[in-house]
């Protein structure tokens, strides 16, 4: 333990961050149908929440962003999703128009043999 307990009161404000910064997300994903302003606008206060606590976002989280503009995407309404040569699912933004690549396993297409 540091000095004064530092250590604990720091683990808990990151837990607390990460707490904010997933509930934020799912507000934003949630609100993206209907009003994609403010889901913007939730979704960059979780970022800048995640940021300042130094908190990663986890894979289900992390799909919702673009690695390009750091903006939300929302596949179907500000993202276009297609499946790529050699099985890669490509989720083009149409902010700035970055291609996020995700390559695809036999797991994840649900392929029966």
């Amino acid at each position: 333990m540091s000095a004064g307990g530092r250590s604990v009161k720091k683990k808990e404000a990151k837990k607390e961050a990460a707490r904010v910064g997933a509930t934020l997300i799912e507000m934003a994903v949630a609100t993206a149908p209907t009003d994609l302003d403010l889901a913007k606008a939730q979704a960059s206060l979780a970022r800048k929440v995640m940021l300042k606590f130094n908190v990663r976002y986890d894979w289900s989280l992390r799909r919702f962003f673009c690695h390009g503009c750091k903006g939300l995407i929302f596949p179907g309404i500000n993202a276009r999703v297609r499946l790529g040569p050699g099985k890669m699912l490509l989720v083009t933004c149409a902010e700035c128009s970055y291609v996020n690549r995700k390559k695809l396993s036999k797991s994840r297409l649900n392929i029966q043999r």
